[in-house]
Protein backbone atom coordinates (compact mmCIF):
# COMPACT_ATOMS: atom_id res chain seq x y z
CA UNK A 1 0.00 0.00 0.00
CA UNK A 2 1.50 3.19 -0.80
CA UNK A 3 1.17 6.29 1.03
CA UNK A 4 0.40 9.49 -1.23
CA UNK A 5 3.12 12.52 -1.11
CA UNK A 6 0.85 14.48 1.69
CA UNK A 7 0.88 11.76 4.17
CA UNK A 8 4.49 11.20 3.70
CA UNK A 9 4.85 14.51 4.71
CA UNK A 10 2.83 14.66 7.21
CA UNK A 11 4.32 11.59 9.03
CA UNK A 12 7.96 13.09 8.18
CA UNK A 13 6.61 16.80 9.79
CA UNK A 14 5.23 14.76 13.14
CA UNK A 15 8.46 12.79 13.16
CA UNK A 16 10.94 16.04 12.70
CA UNK A 17 8.76 17.57 15.24
CA UNK A 18 8.41 14.89 17.86
CA UNK A 19 13.13 14.72 17.55
CA UNK A 20 12.84 18.69 17.85
CA UNK A 21 10.92 18.61 21.06
CA UNK A 22 13.37 15.44 22.62
CA UNK A 23 16.59 17.58 22.01
CA UNK A 24 15.04 21.01 23.31
CA UNK A 25 13.74 19.60 26.32
CA UNK A 26 16.35 17.44 27.51
CA UNK A 27 17.12 18.15 31.23
CA UNK A 28 21.43 20.02 31.19
CA UNK A 29 21.56 19.13 34.93
CA UNK A 30 22.83 15.38 34.07
CA UNK A 31 25.47 17.03 31.87
CA UNK A 32 28.66 18.45 33.47
CA UNK A 33 31.46 20.23 32.43
CA UNK A 34 34.90 18.40 31.96
CA UNK A 35 37.74 20.41 32.27
CA UNK A 36 41.78 20.14 33.42
CA UNK A 37 43.18 21.73 36.45
CA UNK A 38 45.19 24.76 34.66
CA UNK A 39 41.48 25.86 33.04
CA UNK A 40 40.09 26.06 36.87
CA UNK A 41 43.14 27.59 38.58
CA UNK A 42 43.14 30.58 35.23
CA UNK A 43 39.74 31.11 35.84
CA UNK A 44 38.03 30.32 38.90
CA UNK A 45 35.38 32.53 38.89
CA UNK A 46 33.97 30.54 35.64
CA UNK A 47 32.86 27.81 38.28
CA UNK A 48 31.44 29.51 41.28
CA UNK A 49 28.17 27.37 42.61
CA UNK A 50 28.38 24.87 39.94
CA UNK A 51 29.62 21.34 39.71
CA UNK A 52 31.83 20.40 37.41
CA UNK A 53 34.57 16.98 36.08
CA UNK A 54 38.06 18.05 36.98
CA UNK A 55 41.03 15.68 35.43
CA UNK A 56 44.73 16.34 37.09
CA UNK A 57 47.71 14.16 38.00
CA UNK A 58 47.82 13.37 42.21
CA UNK A 59 50.53 15.28 43.45
CA UNK A 60 53.21 13.10 44.89
CA UNK A 61 53.42 13.06 49.08
CA UNK A 62 50.18 15.75 49.07
CA UNK A 63 47.74 12.85 50.64
CA UNK A 64 46.72 13.69 53.96
CA UNK A 65 43.45 12.40 56.27
CA UNK A 66 41.75 14.85 57.98
CA UNK A 67 40.70 14.14 61.64
CA UNK A 68 36.96 14.14 60.06
CA UNK A 69 38.07 11.28 57.54
CA UNK A 70 38.12 14.13 54.89
CA UNK A 71 41.39 13.20 52.44
CA UNK A 72 43.15 15.85 51.51
CA UNK A 73 45.79 16.09 48.56
CA UNK A 74 46.71 18.47 45.91
CA UNK A 75 46.33 17.78 41.78
CA UNK A 76 47.81 19.26 39.17
CA UNK A 77 48.31 19.69 35.51
CA UNK A 78 50.45 21.88 33.25
CA UNK A 79 52.05 23.34 36.61
CA UNK A 80 48.87 24.08 38.17
CA UNK A 81 47.81 22.81 41.04
CA UNK A 82 44.75 22.77 42.86
CA UNK A 83 43.64 21.38 46.75
CA UNK A 84 41.09 18.99 46.97
CA UNK A 85 38.83 17.55 50.03
CA UNK A 86 37.55 14.46 49.42
CA UNK A 87 34.73 13.60 51.57
CA UNK A 88 34.28 9.00 50.01
CA UNK A 89 36.53 6.35 50.52
CA UNK A 90 39.33 6.28 48.34
CA UNK A 91 38.90 4.29 45.01
CA UNK A 92 41.20 0.82 44.92
CA UNK A 93 43.20 2.24 41.85
CA UNK A 94 44.39 5.64 43.39
CA UNK A 95 47.91 6.44 44.17
CA UNK A 96 49.46 9.56 44.41
CA UNK A 97 50.98 10.63 40.62
CA UNK A 98 48.08 8.55 39.19
CA UNK A 99 45.58 10.01 37.07
CA UNK A 100 42.12 11.11 38.13
CA UNK A 101 38.82 12.59 37.33
CA UNK A 102 37.11 14.53 40.50
CA UNK A 103 33.35 15.87 40.91
CA UNK A 104 32.37 18.72 42.88
CA UNK A 105 32.46 22.61 43.75
CA UNK A 106 34.86 25.31 44.23
CA UNK A 107 34.66 26.79 47.83
CA UNK A 108 34.08 29.95 48.33
CA UNK A 109 37.81 30.99 47.67
CA UNK A 110 37.85 29.25 44.49
CA UNK A 111 41.12 27.61 45.70
CA UNK A 112 39.95 24.28 47.18
CA UNK A 113 37.88 21.54 45.23
CA UNK A 114 35.02 19.53 47.25
CA UNK A 115 34.57 16.54 45.89
CA UNK A 116 32.86 13.21 46.86
CA UNK A 117 33.08 11.63 43.46
CA UNK A 118 36.66 10.40 41.96
CA UNK A 119 37.29 8.43 39.22
CA UNK A 120 40.87 6.96 39.06
CA UNK A 121 42.74 5.90 36.32
CA UNK A 122 43.54 2.38 36.61
CA UNK A 123 47.19 1.52 36.01
CA UNK A 124 47.86 -0.26 33.34
CA UNK A 125 48.25 -3.87 33.73
CA UNK A 126 50.46 -4.03 30.99
CA UNK A 127 53.51 -1.79 31.78
CA UNK A 128 56.30 -3.48 33.06
CA UNK A 129 57.98 -2.85 36.30
CA UNK A 130 61.08 -1.31 36.39
CA UNK A 131 64.03 -4.03 36.72
CA UNK A 132 61.14 -6.94 35.45
CA UNK A 133 62.43 -9.61 32.47
CA UNK A 134 61.11 -8.27 29.72
CA UNK A 135 58.54 -10.69 28.33
CA UNK A 136 58.10 -12.48 25.28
Amino acid sequence: MALSKTTQFAIGGVVLTAVAFLVLSSPEEGVLEYVYVDKVVASPGDYDGREFKVHGNVVEDSLRQAENGDYLFVIEYKGERLKVVYDDLLPDTFMEGGEVVLTGNLDEDGTTLRSSEMTAKCPSKYEEEPGAPAKT
